[in-house]
């Protein structure tokens, strides 16, 4: 999952800020040392945007664009994720000729790029503008990128909100995530990433319907799981979830869970076998040890000790029942004791 977007600022932008902006975006350059530039150098990029703007005279209104380029937090490959920031950057007509800083931050759980771009062009003097048409094909090679990338991220071009779109596997329909519900998932309170952890973490712990069931309602989730095609999830703050809105859905279908549940199945089974057998080779080992350390008049020994202890109490045991017996009897005892 990326998303591409350009921040907005509410007040007029000024030099002191635009410093900051190229700052925070190498901020980690010596931690991770990805940092990028593009017609001009990471060392003097603040002094050789200033240059651009004098030498065509443009100072005022707009003087930089701050963008950032998010990932999930299942990509964790910082090198890849950098190296697809500078193609987008590179590969876009419209960032041709402008000078741009590209940093990859690391300290978040999701790793994600920023750029600070130069707001009038290095080459032309013309100043940055940027059209619908213009961020639809940002998207777009952004879209491209992370598919040849294994990256598997469709933009919804239908609709004026950003969304993230993601694909079913051999299936023309899509499954969207909106804009908002990303930067939720992002800080970490998305009630739906939240229930897709949930799901995850039972379904691998799960060896049944049933179980899986009780597993989630023991996290506080009401599961509905009917003749209904799909499965509903409550959250314990009363918010309702069908499975087929969690990605991938097709992950998340009945069978697919069933079919979970039974290959958990087998691999206890597996795992159990292994322990017999284990007990039984251990079982047999003993044994084997036992009755040559008996052949070999051993037994008597210290360690040996169970079994010659053991050898004593049956012994006391029988000489008590010759005891009792002798009591009960006018057979001369003596003797045979």
């Amino acid at each position: 999952m990326a998303v591409f977007k350009i921040i907005k600022f509410m007040h007029g932008q000024t030099k002191t800020g635009m410093r900051n902006c190229i700052d925070y975006t190498k901020k980690m350059e010596e931690e991770n040392h990805l940092v990028s530039t593009i017609n001009c150098s990471s060392e003097s990029a603040y002094e050789e945007f200033i240059l651009i703007k004098n030498i065509y005279n443009k100072e005022s209104g707009r003087l930089y664009i701050h963008a950032e380029q998010s990932f999930p937090p299942e990509i964790q490959d910082m090198q890849l994720i950098h190296d697809i920031g500078r193609r987008l950057i590179e590969e876009t007509d419209i960032f041709n000729g402008f000078q741009v800083v590209i940093g990859t931050h690391t300290d978040r759980d999701h790793i994600h790029n920023h750029f600070c771009i130069n707001s009038v062009n290095a080459e032309t003097g013309a100043k940055w503008h940027i059209s619908k048409a213009d961020l639809e094909d940002i998207k777009d090679k952004s879209l491209e990128l992370c598919r040849e990338e294994n990256i598997r991220i469709w933009w919804d071009k239908q609709n004026d909100q950003d969304q993230v779109v993601q694909p079913e596997d051999n299936n023309e329909k899509l499954h969207t995530v909106k804009q908002g519900e990303y930067e939720k998932q992002k800080q970490g309170q998305s009630w739906k990433y939240e229930l897709f952890l949930s799901v995850k973490e039972c379904v691998k712990h799960s060896f049944s319907q049933d179980e899986f069931i009780s597993n989630m309602e023991k996290l506080g989730y009401e599961v509905q799981w009917d003749h209904h095609k799909h499965i509903t999830f409550t959250t314990p703050e009363g918010k309702k979830c069908r499975n087929n809105k969690l990605y991938p859905p097709e992950r998340f279908t009945k069978e697919k869970l069933l079919e979970q549940f039974e290959r958990n199945c087998q691999r206890r089974s597996e795992r159990t076998k292994k322990m017999h057998q284990k007990e039984m080779d251990d079982f047999a080992r003993n044994a084997r040890n036992i009755l040559t350390a008996l052949r070999s008049g051993k037994s008597k020994e210290s360690n040996y000790y169970p079994l010659t202890h053991m050898k004593k109490k049956l012994e006391g045991e029988a000489l008590k029942e010759k005891i009792k017996q002798k009591e009960n009897s006018s057979y001369d005892w003596e003797q045979e004791l």
